[in-house]
């Protein structure tokens, strides 16, 4: 009989996580203390608390984990402000575009309209926009039958092709949604999400939340039920001749994909520090494990791109994020 050994821990000791978060780099230390008021800085110290209890240390499951598979240098704030690119600072570059695809806007209403409301709490002083739907078909991009459902899944490249010369002027980013599959290339299965660096254009699928979280089923002219199968509030929505039902935790992993890849696209890193929104994923169960926010670290990088308080951007989040359930 196989036995599941149990996870195992991977933390940075205290001085570590500390230069990661304050910087060893004198003017870095000053712009922290002249930032954040003493309250913050106490609430960002729990990230080199050797006690912490608001923020959990990473965890290793197997040995195929994105943490062993994809092994880099970890980006601490002083790597990511040096290579971080000047933005034109204008208010005609306030406004994130979500870009659906294959998504009509009447039965994607609700969906479209939460991730927007989620996505401005957490890039606040950010406008976000919903461009109208397009259809694949349109943007003419590779295909290939998935090695894993029956299906088709998008090449990746050819939409981010496609946002990249349709991206609006006053355009900050511009992410692409849609419940397709995508691949990157022909050696990987799948990806989550993929951007074009230097162009602030990404794309994400929320196809992997569909078995456990999306639940597909027949259309109103079907009179065979459907049924979600986690627990939760539902929100049917009809597309393409399906209904899809999204409850609370699956419009969860649609708001965090979402906001990794816009966090991408505003200049971070994947994160290595702590458990963090911005951790990589391989796998559907490392995706359904991140948490929904930031670790200090990578809060601290957010912040300095958009200027907020932290504490009016937790209690906009709260707004939004209250209803919705946190990983095990």
């Amino acid at each position: 009989m196989l036995q599941c050994r149990p996870a195992q821990e991977f933390s940075f000791g205290p001085r570590a996580l500390k230069d990661a978060l304050v910087s060893t780099d004198t003017a870095l230390q000053q712009l922290y203390v002249s930032t954040f008021s003493p309250a913050e800085r106490l609430f960002l110290a729990e990230a080199y608390n050797p006690q912490r209890t608001l923020f959990c240390t990473l965890l290793i499951r197997t040995a195929f984990d994105w943490l062993l598979s994809r092994p880099e240098a970890p980006e601490d704030f002083q790597t990511f402000h040096a290579a971080l690119l000047p933005r034109k600072q204008s208010q005609a570059r306030k406004h994130i575009y979500l870009q659906p695809i294959d998504l009509s806007e009447g039965p994607a209403d609700a969906l479209l309209d939460h991730l927007r409301s989620c996505t401005e709490a957490f890039f606040l002083g950010l406008q976000v926009k919903c461009l109208p739907s397009v259809a694949a078909e349109s943007i003419r991009c590779s295909s290939r039958p998935s090695r894993d459902a029956d299906s088709l899944q998008l090449h990746a490249d050819g939409i981010l092709s496609f946002l990249k010369s349709s991206k609006p002027g006053d355009a900050l980013c511009v992410l692409g949604l849609t419940l397709s599959d995508l691949y990157p290339c022909e050696a990987w299965s799948f990806t989550f999400g993929m951007f074009l660096p230097g162009h602030e254009v990404g794309i994400c699928s929320f196809a992997r939340f569909v078995g456990e979280f999306l639940q597909m089923g027949p259309s109103a002219s079907d009179p065979a039920p459907t049924e979600v199968a986690a627990s939760g509030p539902e929100n049917p929505l009809q597309d393409r001749g399906w209904t899809l039902c999204f409850n609370a935790l699956g419009m969860a992993q649609c708001c965090k994909v979402v906001c990794h890849e816009l966090c991408h696209l505003l200049g971070l890193g994947n994160c290595r520090w702590l458990r963090c929104l911005m951790q990589g994923a391989l796998s559907l169960d490392e995706a359904l494990g991140r948490p929904l926010d930031l670790c200090p670290i990578c809060l601290r990088k957010l912040q300095h791109i958009l200027g907020f308080r932290l504490v009016d951007r937790y209690k906009q989040e709260s707004t939004y994020f209250q209803f919705l359930p946190t990983p095990a």
